[in-house]
């Protein structure tokens, strides 16, 4: 069923479900007229930080829109969530999704050059991509930019390895980022809430025990299904999952 651009009134077959706009240059030039000024938060809070956990993982800002990317299977349940917390920081702006089926991918966008501005002025730089200090200072903004960061780019793996008289098994929370400023942050922040996160390379922190695997999930906590999932697990492969103790087939 067709629909009518909001901008040009082009009528246009639509590829993803509320597409208001017929093209991205409509969109950006529907907002960049002022046709739709963006609320903007008035103060920090711990969803803002939230976000910029997410865009500092997997996310981009332009001169006039915000996208984030996700894998289309794998955060399937967690996109929604995403849509939700923008659409709550930014009421009366089109946030929409795009399903990118030869990529993998999906994509939201925030489409409001006004909201582009807004993430620049604190502090979000699209180049070198740092936490800022209005973050690290507050320790509740901090555990919320922690789980965008890991929502966003962590996985949990469990690792095997044999011994003498049983085999063994743990769970790893693995978080994967190349910019440096960003795996010091998570490292510090880790380390300052009491964890100990290891690091092996230039690109990865792992949490890799029990307690703290289970910590985290109790005191900064998750939004994307895949995570919690995973850290509740309770039996692989047959396994009953105890933390660095004997397994127990049953």
């Amino acid at each position: 069923m067709n629909t009518q651009c909001k901008f040009c009134n082009k009528v246009f077959p639509p590829r993803y479900k509320n597409q208001i706009y017929c093209s991205v240059l409509c969109s950006n030039r529907f907002n960049l007229n002022n046709k739709r000024p963006a609320i903007i938060p008035r103060k920090q809070s711990k969803e803002l930080a939230e976000l910029f956990g997410i865009l500092l993982g997997d996310g981009s800002v332009t001169k006039y829109y915000v996208k984030i990317y996700l894998n289309r299977i794998a955060d399937k349940k967690y996109y929604p969530y995403i849509i939700k917390l923008s659409r709550k920081l930014f009421p009366n702006i089109p946030v929409t999704h795009k399903h990118r089926i030869q990529k993998g991918t999906t994509e939201i966008q925030i489409s409001s050059k006004d909201v582009c501005d807004y993430l620049k002025s604190v502090d979000f730089d699209p180049k070198i991509r740092y936490v800022p200090f209005w973050i690290i200072k507050n320790i509740n903004f901090i555990k919320a930019t922690i789980r965008g960061l890991i929502d966003t780019e962590g996985s949990v793996g469990i690792k095997y390895f044999k011994g003498k008289k049983s085999n063994r098994m743990y769970k790893q929370l693995t978080f994967t980022n190349k910019n440096k400023f960003i795996l010091q942050f998570m490292e510090k922040s880790l380390e300052k809430l009491g964890y100990r996160p290891t690091k092996s390379s230039n690109k990865n922190i792992y949490i890799s025990n029990r307690k703290d695997t289970t910590k985290y999930l109790d005191e900064i906590g998750s939004n994307n299904p895949k995570i919690i999932r995973k850290i509740e697990t309770k039996k692989v492969k047959g396994f009953s999952y105890g933390g660095l103790r004997r397994m127990v087939r049953h």
